[in-house]
C-alpha cells in the first residue's frame, strides 16, 4: 500500500511538471508569436490644433541632444525647428537664403557631437557644419567632378576623424562597378572631401541580377544602422525587410559582419517582381507597387515589408522596427496602412520580445526611416507621413 501511494504521488508529481512547463512553453511562444508591445506616447508635435509654429510641411529628419531637445529638420519652410523635451516649441534655426546658416535646400541632418549639426543642402551642393544654436561653423562643397563623387549619405556617424556613411550610389558612368557590386558603407573625412574606404557590396544581401528592381528600390529606402557607443560595433537593417539584420566590428582596422541576426520572417512577400506591363498594371492600385527606370529599362514590383529604424537600447539589446502594408497581397482593404512592429534582440542574438506597436497611413514607401531616432533615454522618434494630411512626430517609449 505504502508502496501505491509512493508511486501515486510521484506520477502526480511528474504530471504536474510536465503540465508546468507545458505552460511556461505556451507562455513563451505566445510572447513571441503576433502580440502586441504596448507603447507611451510622451509627446506630439505638430498636431493641427497646435499654434503654428508647431506645424510642419515635409520633415526629413530628427535628432536630439543630452539635455532631450528635439530638433526637426523641415524641408517645406528650410528650417530646423527646436522643441524641449516635453515637446514645446523653443525656437527655429535657418531659413532660406544664401547665407550662413541658411538653406536652399534641407536633405540631410545629423546631430554630430552635443553641440553641433550637419545638414546636406543639395541646393547649395553643400555639407554644413552649425552650432545647436543656428551659427555655421563650417561649410565644404559636394565633390561634382563625377558621378561616383556626389555623395549623399541616408545617414552618418562620426568616429574618430572619419565619417561613415550608408549610400547607395545610383550613378551610370562608365568607370563604375555593375550596380550589384556597388557597396553600401562609405567611409570619408569629416569634410567630406576626402574618401578612405567603402564596403559591403550589394550583393552581400543576397540579392541576383533578376532582381534588379530591389537593388533600385534601395535608391530611396536605403534602410538604417546604429553604432555603439565606443564606436566598435554597427548594426544594419536594409530597406527592403526579408528577416535578416547584419552586425558589423571593426577588425584589424577593417570593418566586417561580425554576425547576421535572424528576424521574424514578414507575413507577405518581402517582395514581388512583375515581368510585364500587364502584370504591373494588374496590381497597380495595391500599396508598395513601383515602376522603377533605370538605364533605359522599366524595372516593376512590389514590396511588402520594409525596414523602420533600428537602434542599441542603453543595455545593450537591439531593438529593430520594420513596416508591413496591412492585408499583404489578398486586400485591397485600409491597403494604404503600413503596420509596424518592433523585436528585441539580446545580447546573445536571440529574440526576446517582439510585436505590433502602431500603424500609420502611407501611400507609398517612406524616403525616410518612419522610426527616426532613438535619444539617451531609450525614447523613440516616429515621422508619420500620411500622404493627405498633415506631418507629425510622435515621441513613444516602448513598454518592455
Amino acid at each position: 500500500m505504502n508502496t501505491y501511494f509512493q508511486t501515486l504521488i510521484y506520477i502526480t508529481v511528474l504530471m504536474l511538471f510536465i503540465l508546468s512547463c507545458n505552460r511556461d512553453r505556451e507562455c513563451e511562444e505566445s510572447k513571441l508569436s503576433d502580440s502586441i508591445i504596448p507603447i507611451e506616447i510622451i509627446t506630439e508635435i505638430g498636431l493641427a490644433d497646435q499654434p503654428l509654429e508647431y506645424q510642419l510641411g515635409r520633415p526629413i529628419g530628427i535628432r536630439t541632444d543630452q539635455n532631450g531637445n528635439i530638433f526637426v529638420g523641415d524641408h517645406a519652410s528650410l528650417t530646423i525647428k527646436v522643441f524641449n523635451k516635453e515637446g514645446k516649441y523653443v525656437k527655429s534655426l535657418g531659413g532660406r537664403g544664401r547665407g550662413p546658416g541658411e538653406f536652399q535646400s534641407l536633405n540631410r541632418m545629423e546631430l554630430v557631437e552635443t553641440d553641433t549639426l550637419w545638414v546636406f543642402d543639395r541646393g547649395k551642393f553643400e555639407y554644413i557644419y552649425l552650432t545647436t544654436e543656428g551659427l555655421q561653423i563650417d561649410s565644404h562643397p559636394v565633390n561634382l567632378t563625377t558621378q561616383m563623387s556626389q555623395y549623399y549619405p541616408k545617414k552618418l556617424f562620426w568616429y574618430n576623424d572619419k565619417s561613415l556613411g550608408l549610400f547607395r550610389n545610383g550613378a551610370s558612368p562608365e568607370h563604375q562597378p555593375p550596380p550589384l557590386d556597388r557597396p553600401l558603407f562609405h567611409i570619408y573625412s569629416r569634410d567630406f572631401q576626402e574618401h578612405h574606404e567603402s564596403f559591403f557590396p550589394f550583393r552581400e544581401l543576397g540579392y541576383t541580377e533578376d532582381e534588379h528592381f530591389i537593388w533600385n528600390s534601395f535608391g530611396w529606402i536605403q534602410g538604417d544602422f546604429d553604432m555603439t557607443s565606443n564606436k566598435q560595433r554597427f548594426v544594419y537593417s536594409p530597406g527592403v525587410y526579408n528577416g535578416m539584420l547584419y552586425e558589423f566590428a571593426r577588425k584589424n582596422g577593417q570593418w566586417k559582419v561580425y554576425r547576421t541576426l535572424q528576424g521574424t520572417p514578414p507575413h507577405s512577400g518581402p517582395f514581388d517582381i512583375y515581368s510585364s506591363q500587364e502584370e504591373y498594371e494588374r496590381y497597380i492600385k495595391f500599396p508598395g507597387v513601383e515602376v522603377i527606370y533605370y538605364g533605359g529599362d522599366a524595372h516593376r514590383g512590389r514590396l511588402y515589408s520594409i525596414d523602420a529604424g533600428i537602434y542599441y537600447l542603453s543595455d545593450g539589446r537591439i531593438v529593430h522596427f520594420y513596416g508591413e502594408w496591412r492585408g499583404g497581397d489578398t486586400t485591397l482593404e485600409e491597403g494604404n496602412t503600413l503596420d509596424i512592429s518592433a523585436q528585441i534582440f539580446e545580447e546573445d542574438g536571440t529574440i526576446s520580445d517582439r510585436g505590433y506597436i502602431i500603424s500609420v497611413a502611407r501611400d507609398a514607401e517612406p524616403s525616410v526611416v518612419l522610426v527616426n531616432w532613438k535619444d539617451e533615454e531609450d525614447n523613440f522618434y516616429l515621422l508619420n507621413l500620411p500622404k493627405d494630411d498633415i506631418p507629425t512626430v510622435i515621441k513613444f517609449r516602448l513598454d518592455l
